[in-house]
């Protein structure tokens, strides 16, 4: 401390106004450690975070609303693309083995057109399990 460099640390240290310092340490109460302090500080935080979150109203609740909103809107849109790839998967493989159906068809029923319309029935059915085909016919019931 005998330097003169160290005069000004100290006047940081040790100022005039500060309520920490005293010259009886035994007589001031005890505080929270600093564990405590930081752990009610975090707590406080969070509260004022979920608190302004949740306050309807704000700019913030506001775009989460909308960010949710459009997350759905994707997510159906993607549901939507899955069932028609799905569908289309099944429609190829059905023209790929289309004689093979038609012949395994045929052979069960013991007729020559079984197989043909059979396989129009199905085709018809998977293209009716498409998205736009639903819609038109919820459409259709709605009307009546």
């Amino acid at each position: 401390m005998s330097n003169t460099s160290c005069f000004y640390c100290l006047a940081a240290l040790v100022h005039r106004i500060n309520p920490d310092i005293t010259e009886d340490p035994t007589t001031v109460a005890a505080g929270g450690t600093r564990v405590e302090l930081r752990k009610q500080l975090s707590d406080d935080r969070g509260k004022a975070y979920v608190a302004a979150k949740s306050a309807p109203g704000t700019v913030r609740a506001e775009m989460e609303e909308s960010m949710l909103v459009m997350k759905a809107t994707l997510m159906k849109k993607n549901i939507e693309l899955q069932e028609k790839e799905n569908i289309k998967e099944q429609l190829l493989l059905m023209e790929k083995f289309k004689t093979l159906f038609i012949n395994v068809s045929n052979g069960k029923a013991g007729d020559e057109v079984y197989g043909e319309m059979e396989y129009d029935k199905n085709v018809y059915n998977l293209l009716d399990e498409l998205p736009f085909r639903k819609k038109m016919k919820a459409q259709a019931d709605g009307e009546k």
